[in-house]
């Protein structure tokens, strides 16, 4: 199936793409290597039965329903008569998402029975609503992110959120607290993104001792080996992003772990970057001037809150007339170059432009960092720690509950608000049923916003399908269309 899966890479002899061959390798894999890895039981009873008994299902999500419910899902999904259209969707779902044995040799769960747990463990209860969730994900049209979908339902399983987002401030403890709360969240399954720009610089002082800092790479290193350690139960490597603001002075050296020929001391191989770039960063590169890189220590000493909490297009020319504040200059031409350079050797760092999103924003509060996919911008507000590491005030950081629905399936549904009402449903329940207590900030977070996100996939999909060229006036006319669209549903379902 391997062999066949590879023709795709190879036109056949009329220059078409060997789709067929695509199709025949998944035929294969469930022929040579599913079928004959999966434990099969006599009807559903006998499985759920042996499921729940030997700690594989988790009997709180079962018990909320009669067994005729649940049985008449399972039917529901069954009917469908579900395929999976590509190889690569099958060999993605065996290795990554289905339940296995202990020892991870044996199926348990077929493509449908997954989404069957999935629907009744968002659905917390209301079968009709489970039944709604069955219909879209096996449609194709909505897909939970990967946290919920391999999580819901089992008994030994990691928390269904996507997406946190935590801020570093510029104290040790603060430092050793979120290494701890990066290692927590990755357990559980979750992507973290950390903001670095609070921390001090390379050199600066500590307890007014000159050149005694160390600056953001060590945290950085200190980050990467924990999200390598911290893998969820070997089903999911663990993902930290890092982000940093273009006038923090370690900004080069930040940019300088992703080169290929990067000391090993410094060179940062699975950490995500993320530069946050300020307004008048691209009035410097448009002038041709010099930018200049301030102290996050100075900056928060002379103005009472931590840096990132500081619009630097708003203070810029006041902190560098300002003589308390330590800073160096750089061209703002060559950071750029610099950051073109690093994007095309790795593709990273994401960028977040800072006074672009501060002014879209609706709520009280500043955004400071984003994820790693820079889709999550919302407010965070800091912690302050005790000694020991507990909590002296819990700020807020930031969870998010992500779902996609499929552009092309999704216009084609039989009722499209039905199935933005049903997504949003299955998001809220992840916001819901999700009480991190091992990361105070992140509960508080979750608690006061109840932030979800429902992403849309497959615009160039449809697009195609339509014979709609990709940004036409006839493309951006339907894209404007249909995220009305959407997002109304969304609001009215909400």
């Amino acid at each position: 199936y391997h062999q066949l899966n590879a023709l795709l890479n190879l036109y056949d002899a009329d220059g078409q793409i060997q789709f067929d061959k695509d199709r025949e390798a998944a035929n294969q894999y469930f022929l040579q290597h599913v079928n004959q890895n999966t434990v099969y039981f006599h009807d559903l009873e006998e499985k759920i039965g042996y499921l729940v008994d030997n700690k594989y299902y988790d009997p709180e999500v079962l018990g909320k329903y009669e067994f005729a419910d649940i049985k008449a899902l399972f039917k529901r999904a069954y009917a469908h008569k579900f395929r999976f259209k590509t190889f690569l969707g099958a060999f993605k779902y065996y290795t990554s998402y289905t339940l296995k044995t202990f020892d991870g040799r044996r199926y348990l769960e077929r493509y449908e029975d997954r989404v069957c747990m999935v629907a009744l463990g968002l659905a917390d209860g209301d079968i009709t609503l489970a039944g709604h969730l069955v219909d879209e994900i096996i449609g194709g049209r909505f897909q939970p992110a990967t946290p919920t979908f391999l999580n819901i339902g089992k008994a030994q399983r990691g928390e269904p959120v996507s997406c946190f987002l935590l801020r570093i401030e510029d104290n040790m403890e603060s430092i050793g607290r979120s290494i701890n709360s990066a290692l927590q969240l990755s357990k559980r399954g979750g992507g973290v993104a950390l903001l670095l720009s609070n921390l001090r610089e390379t050199g600066a002082p500590i307890k007014h001792i000159e050149n005694q800092s160390s600056g953001v790479i060590p945290v950085m290193k200190l980050l990467e080996d924990s999200f390598s350690y911290a893998n969820q139960l070997g089903a999911r490597q663990g993902a930290g992003a890092v982000y940093l603001n273009a006038h923090h002075p370690d900004i080069m050296k930040f940019l300088d772990t992703k080169r290929e020929n990067a000391d090993e001391k410094i060179r940062i191989k699975t950490l995500s970057l993320g530069v946050v770039i300020p307004d008048i960063t691209f009035e410097l590169a448009k002038r041709n001037d010099d930018m200049y890189l301030f102290s996050p220590y100075d900056v928060e000493r002379i103005y009472g809150r931590p840096f990132a909490d500081i619009s630097v297009t708003e203070h810029y020319e006041e902190m560098v007339e300002d003589p308390r504040i330590r800073k160096r200059k750089i061209n703002a031409r060559q950071f750029f170059q610099t950051l073109a350079e690093i994007q095309f050797e790795s593709g990273y760092p994401y960028i977040m432009f800072e006074d672009t999103v501060n002014r879209a924003n609706p709520i009280e509060g500043r955004i400071t960092h984003s994820n790693l996919c820079s889709e999550i911008l919302q407010v965070s507000t800091p912690s302050e720690f005790n000694d020991d590491l507990t909590y002296a005030r819990v700020g807020e950081d930031i969870s998010c509950n992500l779902g996609s629905l499929n552009i092309a399936a999704a216009v084609d549904s039989a009722d499209f608000s039905r199935t933005i009402a049903t997504a949003i449903r299955g998001l809220t329940a992840v916001s819901d049923q999700t009480a991190i207590d091992s990361v105070p900030s992140i509960r508080e977070g979750n608690d006061g916003s109840h932030a979800i996100g429902l992403g849309q996939m497959n615009l160039h999909g449809f697009l195609g399908r339509e014979h709609i060229h990709y940004g036409s006036e006839e493309g951006l006319d339907f894209t404007n269309v249909y995220f009305a669209a959407v997002m109304y549903e969304c609001l009215k379902a909400s």
